[in-house]
């Protein structure tokens, strides 16, 4: 059952990969400090008004407010309300176990220990969304002088004038204010909560080349269960 639930909890982590932001998956690898160095000061200026326009200070708290919440609710419902055989049946799993539980969801598993347990988990992950948005507001000026050294090595100075003149007027500040808001719409959502069925169905093929990938590679050591108690038991006698 351990196996099952770690299965699944990765499943629901490339959903909510999928769910983040382009511009924060289109990562590129650091650039060395010569590189940055190169960069002319007036491409860097540049782009810093292009990132004005496209990322302004408080669009991580546009983006997560109220969004991510009903996301997150909508995620919840989907996953702890299916039935736990039928959703890990769909990654390709079988076990033994998994007939035992009929057409118990993850709601009702849990509410047997828990009677609170759905209440529980909303009031704990828009703790931890608020928490996030915060966190992320914080780390804004970073990521935007990010953005600006990538916008500054990407264009031009006369590239970025363009765009800068576009966001300038009526039409383009509409679509600058509103570029990063897209990628967290309900629709959008939607959307992409729509492809977890297709991603279950891919998983136990991507977990067979994940195991092909690494089968070159010996087996993890095995580590006795009580074998670090042990140490620590022999570290306290020895004090």
């Amino acid at each position: 059952m351990k196996t099952i639930f770690s299965t699944f909890a990765a499943s629901l982590a490339l959903t909510l990969t999928l769910s983040l932001p382009a511009a924060a998956q289109d990562a590129e690898p650091k650039a060395g400090n010569s590189e940055r160095a190169a960069v002319a000061p007036a491409r860097l200026e540049a782009a810093r008004v292009t990132v004005d326009y496209l990322f302004p200070l408080g669009t991580y708290e546009r983006m997560m407010k109220g969004t991510m919440d009903q996301l997150m609710d909508s995620i919840l419902t989907q996953t702890f309300d299916r039935p736990v055989a039928e959703t890990m049946k769909g990654y390709g799993l079988e076990d033994k176990t998994l007939d035992e539980l009929g057409g118990s969801s993850f709601n009702d598993i849990m509410k047997q220990h828990d009677p609170h347990f759905e209440e529980r988990m909303k009031i704990s992950t828009r703790v931890m969304m608020d928490e996030m948005t915060d966190l992320m507001t914080r780390m804004e000026p970073s990521l935007r002088d990010a953005l600006t050294r990538i916008y500054a090595r990407k264009f031009t100075v006369p590239q970025l004038a363009e765009m800068n003149a576009f966001f300038a007027t009526d039409t383009g500040s509409a679509f600058a204010r509103d570029y990063m808001m897209v990628f967290v719409d309900p629709e959008m959502m939607e959307s992409m909560m729509g492809m977890v069925p297709e991603m279950m169905q891919s998983m136990p093929a991507i977990m067979k080349k994940v195991e092909a990938a690494t089968a070159h590679l010996p087996p993890p050591v095995a580590q006795p269960a009580d074998r670090t108690d042990d140490s620590l038991s022999q570290r306290e006698d020895d004090q």
